[in-house]
């Protein structure tokens, strides 16, 4: 460029073109980029170009101006509402190092239309032309522009391989989307060519003339060619766009992975801490082995229990804590084939010199993969349970001699007594004295029926009690009615004879033992009388079944709470509250009933409506 100015050389380029520096400034251009651009000069390239805010994404700005990227050659893009083609180079020996030589050439320009190319001055062959549009519109589709815009571009490249472009237009459908100006005027020639993707027809690209005319065999070869190139580009874009699904699914995958890991960490944390926590504050004793019978853990439960500190004991053997270790042996043979045991009674030695009673539960600790590790031994010091146990023992001899007393002794007695006590009422005429005798007689029946229960409960508990089962043909007079007697004396004109729910008490046949069931009545009728409202009657009845009767002893009073209804036949007790406060019984009788139900081979149970009513229910099967 000896003896020419920058300015001429830039004059003499017959399409827009201007000189960038190293800091993206254009500070020269010619009068054509200036005509097809505006004002340029001092701004940004590409802002005054591209219109755009930051480098263009299909520039390698910085590596060009140091002439370490390949220059830019016919890449076509949309630049202020024309469709352009632009070549980008660096000049290193213009002015100053580092300048870019841009040229933008305006396609949309009819003069344009028309590609020539020359070789020495001379008009290359049709088919070299075509092949030379097909390469510059695959550098086209093949840059960084947006896919909308590269399709955007079709349009100008067919036209530039086209022979007679003149009144011709050209537009590109893919899927739903037109690319270019789409003409409705059936009247024209042209063509169609399908656009396919993995043999799927996606679109066409179609080319419309404005007159009658043939297309060439080179054009219907560009034509061709030109679909195929859109082809792959659709195809690259749907594989960049699954891509970037995929991008995003392991995106939100991994985060959903790191989430879980922390919250199994947390999770796992947490576990750890529990467990240690268990450790820490259990009372019992918790020591673990491996699988030389070496002590690992040893928690503070076995420190208070036996003494020794969870240094002293850590690497030592467990057996030197038994009394017997021969007892660890075999039971750790056991353990290895059972994989536990519970409950095993024994004793351990402790720092004092003395020893403990505790029961074991042992198993084998193993990882995650099912090996085993070592064995894993709760103990619990069980020595106050076995005095507590021996006490009850001597309390509960105790009170099977008392028992064989009241037999013995008592019962006789207060049956004479009664006996005594009843022909002075019937002979008494005194008001106020029969009113004394008729308490003391009272007072003188309830122990003899206290003694009567603790005699059946007490034939229960040693394994005594038997049902002697006979025919029973009227169980109204065999059962009911004895249990009746004494009562009725008490409170005359209380018995409803039938509940209106179930039916009457007739003579239904049944086999049992009559005194014992009578047992039964005389205690459910007396809890009815004893806890009903005042002046309300007690309700019985019975209903027969295939199998068995079901019986039942119902009065209306305050019932018991919902929440103690199963423990009501428990040994002992009884309901506390105002209604019962001042009630006399011995916590036994309904306990008595049901094992005397439950050895005929039937069952008992309570319905309540709590301040209402409450009904006791039992069955006895017919054979």
């Amino acid at each position: 460029m000896i003896g020419i100015s920058i300015e001429s050389f830039l004059e003499a380029i017959p399409d827009g073109a201007c000189l960038i520096n190293s800091d993206a400034k254009i500070v020269l251009s010619n009068s054509r980029l200036t005509n097809l651009m505006g004002t340029v000069l001092g701004k940004n390239c590409y802002e005054a170009l591209a219109g755009l805010s930051e480098e263009c994404p299909f520039c390698p700005f910085q590596e060009l101006s140091r002439g370490a990227a390949d220059p830019i050659i016919g890449a076509v893009h949309r630049r202020r509402g024309h469709m352009c083609s632009v070549h980008v180079r660096h000049l290193p020996n213009v002015g100053e190092t580092g300048l870019l030589l841009e040229i933008v050439k305006d396609l949309t320009r009819d003069e344009k239309a028309e590609t020539v190319e020359h070789q020495d001055g001379k008009m290359t062959p049709r088919l070299i032309r075509k092949l030379s549009a097909l390469l510059q519109f695959s550098r086209g589709l093949m840059g960084s522009a947006p896919f909308e815009e590269k399709m955007e571009s079709v349009a100008p490249h067919v036209l530039a391989g086209l022979e007679d472009a003149a009144d011709t237009i050209v537009w590109l459908e893919v899927d739903d989307t037109v690319f270019g100006n789409k003409t409705d005027d059936a009247s024209v020639s042209g063509c169609s060519q399908e656009i396919r993707v993995e043999g799927v027809v996606r679109g066409h690209l179609v080319t419309s003339f404005g007159h009658e005319r043939k297309l060439l065999a080179e054009e219907r070869y560009f034509l061709e060619e030109a679909a195929e190139l859109i082809g792959r580009q659709i195809e690259i874009s749907d594989l960049w766009a699954r891509l970037r699904q995929s991008e995003e699914r392991y995106k939100k995958l991994a985060s959903n992975l790191a989430k879980e890991m922390w919250s199994r960490t947390e999770a796992l944390a947490k576990e750890t801490g529990y467990l240690e926590g268990i450790l820490r504050s259990s009372e019992d004793m918790i020591m673990t082995t491996d699988l030389d019978q070496r002590i690992v853990e040893f928690n503070p439960g076995s420190e208070k229990i036996l003494g020794f500190s969870s240094e002293e004991m850590q690497g030592r053997k467990i057996t030197e804590l038994w009394l017997d270790a021969e007892e660890r042996d075999r039971l750790m043979e056991e353990v290895l084939v059972t994989g536990g045991i519970r409950n095993h009674q024994t004793q351990l030695k402790t720092k004092s010199g003395g020893s403990v009673e505790i029961s074991l539960s042992l198993s084998l600790l193993k990882d995650e993969e099912g090996r085993i590790l070592g064995t894993v031994g709760v103990s619990k010091d069980i020595g106050k349970e076995i005095a507590i146990t021996r006490e009850l023992e001597r309390l509960n001899q105790n009170y099977r001699e008392a028992i064989h007393f009241i037999n013995h002794e008592a019962k006789n007695s207060l049956i004479v007594m009664g006996g005594f006590l009843r022909r002075l009422l019937q002979s008494e005429t005194e008001p106020a004295r029969k009113e004394q005798l008729r308490i003391v007689y009272h007072h003188s029946k309830f122990l003899e029926a206290m003694s009567r229960d603790f005699l059946v409960m007490a034939e229960l508990e040693h394994g005594e009690f038997q049902v002697r089962k006979k025919p029973i043909k009227d169980f109204y007079k065999e059962v009911i009615y004895p249990a009746m007697i004494g009562l009725k004396e008490r409170y005359p004109e209380s018995f409803q004879s039938y509940d209106a729910s179930m039916g009457g008490v007739g003579a239904i046949h049944l086999m049992g033992d009559s005194a014992l069931l009578e047992i039964v009545y005389r205690n459910l009728f007396g809890n009815a009388l004893k806890y009903r409202y005042p002046d309300r009657r007690v309700a019985y009845g019975v209903e027969e079944h295939h199998s068995h009767y079901l019986f039942n002893v119902w009065n209306e009073g305050p019932g018991v709470p919902t929440d103690q209804v199963d423990k009501v036949f428990e040994k002992f007790y009884r309901v506390h509250n105002e209604t019962t406060r001042d009630k006399r019984g011995t916590g036994l009788g309904l306990y008595n009933i049901r094992r005397i139900i439950e050895a005929h081979g039937g069952r008992i149970w309570c319905e309540t409506y709590p301040g209402y009513w409450i009904n006791f229910l039992f069955t006895l099967p017919k054979e």
